[in-house]
């Protein structure tokens, strides 16, 4: 996964997100959600929780 990924957090997620960076090192990233909502900001998760929303 990499930046600029478009991702979800599980299987049975219906929330998209997008990576906005990624810590191999942490094995981590910090991603945002792609739709507009408030109190929309930027968040860190395990990369291992992630899965492609393609």
């Amino acid at each position: 996964m990499q930046q600029g990924d478009q991702v979800r957090i599980g299987t049975g997620s219906v929330s998209a997100f997008t990576i906005v960076s990624v810590d191999e090192n942490a094995h981590s990233a910090i991603i945002e959600p792609i739709a507009d909502a408030p109190g929309k900001y930027p968040f860190p998760v395990k990369l291992t929780n992630l899965v492609s929303a393609m």
